[in-house]
């Protein structure tokens, strides 16, 4: 066997041995700060938790002190609901790629400290909320 291939496959075990995320790129933490182990404390000391889906999708059911501001129109209002750039994000919508979009235009406007936390299940597992309905 190569060499190449030897590190190839021994990459691919580390990296599922360590969890990387590689089934969801988009999913974890992808910022510095508080680490995402400890997202109940996060919140509970002023962080915010965004739900980045549709209007019609938060309706239909999301996390209990969730905000709504759909992926598509992060640009125009997070400066709004979240004036400070150091604040703790919590980002999710229903796969984890609409948060992922999100946390990049973040991001690039200054945002340290988002975090993706995927889909709504996995950010309910993660968070310990409940979901609420509109």
């Amino acid at each position: 066997m190569s060499f190449l291939r030897c590190m190839f496959l021994w990459s691919c075990a580390a990296a599922a041995v360590c969890g990387c995320g590689c089934g969801n790129p988009d999913a974890g933490s992808v910022s510095g700060g508080q680490p995402a182990e400890q997202p109940a404390a996060t919140l509970q000391s002023g962080g915010v938790l965004l739900d980045v889906r549709s209007p019609e999708e938060f309706a239909s059911g999301h996390l209990r002190g969730a905000l709504n501001i759909p992926h598509d129109r992060i640009a125009e209002e997070i400066a709004a609901a979240v004036p400070d750039k150091s604040a703790q994000v919590i980002l999710y919508c229903r796969s984890g790629r609409r948060a992922g979009t999100a946390l990049n235009t973040m991001k690039a406007m200054g945002y340290g400290n988002v975090s993706n936390f995927g889909g709504l299940e996995d950010a309910r597992e993660r968070l310990g909320l409940p979901v609420e309905k509109d």
